[in-house]
């Protein structure tokens, strides 16, 4: 019944990747952030951007680097690159932001995770622009509800840093994500909601689907408040016991152009992997 309820909203957030108005509003998709397209699927090294709470559920140590491409004009440019240090449950990141115009930044986090499968959590420290910039704290809480079921919570921003002239307001994120016994098939959705509960910045829901042993497809759709479709995210990843690449297109609600294309890599190691050599 749960592998059907997650093929249920599978389907739904696929059905949101048809065309519908789009609300007039800059978006910002860290390279980092777009290599996981669901809060509840942060478990390694990525989820130092996105979910803290998901360092402590796959402990490994890795070693990543990601780039994305700009497209959203007429001139393709190099947006942003980074790279990501992970060992055992604590990690650390760093990227540097290319503006129009020839300006850029330097932006670096450390983060660590505790609990396990059922009960975790996490915090992550974030430095905007380097030792003189503003700085923010991301706090986040993840459970496991049943064998198909997982919630996270995510105080993302505490601090409203200050970017460029531009203010990044705290956020609360909630999310729920379903997945089938097998581990093949999940789904899930997640509000972006003012710190006071009182609005919603913003919806997001998608899917992912293992096609095969190694690789992974995803896709994420991203909502106004108004359910205006805002853009969506679609994800390729190929994974084995030692290596893990993702490439992620960002499009427009007409998907007739890509605004962004990233790709990432990582060598990784396991427990597991340790112990068979």
């Amino acid at each position: 019944m749960t592998a059907r309820l997650a093929l249920g909203v599978a389907l739904a957030a696929l059905a949101c990747a048809v065309p519908c108005p789009r609300q007039a509003a800059a978006q910002l998709y860290p390279a980092q952030a777009t290599r996981y397209l669901l809060t509840t699927e942060a478990r390694d090294a990525r989820a130092l951007w996105v979910n803290p709470a998901g360092l402590a559920r796959g402990v490994e140590a890795s070693v990543g680097v990601d780039a994305t491409m700009d497209g959203a004009d007429a001139s393709v440019r190099l947006q942003q690159y980074g790279a990501t240090l992970m060992s055992r449950n604590f990690a650390v990141g760093w990227i540097h932001d290319a503006y129009p115009g020839g300006a850029s930044s330097d932006n670096y986090a450390l983060g660590a995770g505790l609990g396990d499968e059922v009960l975790s959590m996490g915090v992550s420290r974030r430095w905007f622009g380097g030792r003189d910039g503003d700085r923010a704290w991301d706090l986040a809480l993840r459970a496991r509800a049943t064998a198909t079921l997982d919630l996270s919570v995510v105080w993302r921003n505490v601090g409203s840093p200050v970017v460029r002239d531009s203010i990044y307001p705290a956020s609360v994120v909630p999310a729920a994500g379903v997945h089938s016994r097998s581990g093949r098939l999940g789904a899930g959705v997640e509000l972006d909601l003012r710190t006071d509960l009182g609005a919603i910045r913003e919806l997001r829901a998608g899917a992912s689907v293992a096609a095969g042993t190694h690789l992974l497809v995803g896709l994420r759709g991203e909502f106004s408040s108004s359910l205006d479709r805002r853009g969506f995210a679609v994800s390729v990843t190929w994974l084995t016991s030692r290596v893990r690449s993702t490439v992620v297109a960002v499009l427009p609600p007409d998907a007739g152009s890509i605004d962004a294309l990233g790709a990432a890599g990582a060598m990784i190691a396991t427990p597991e992997t340790r112990t068979r050599r």
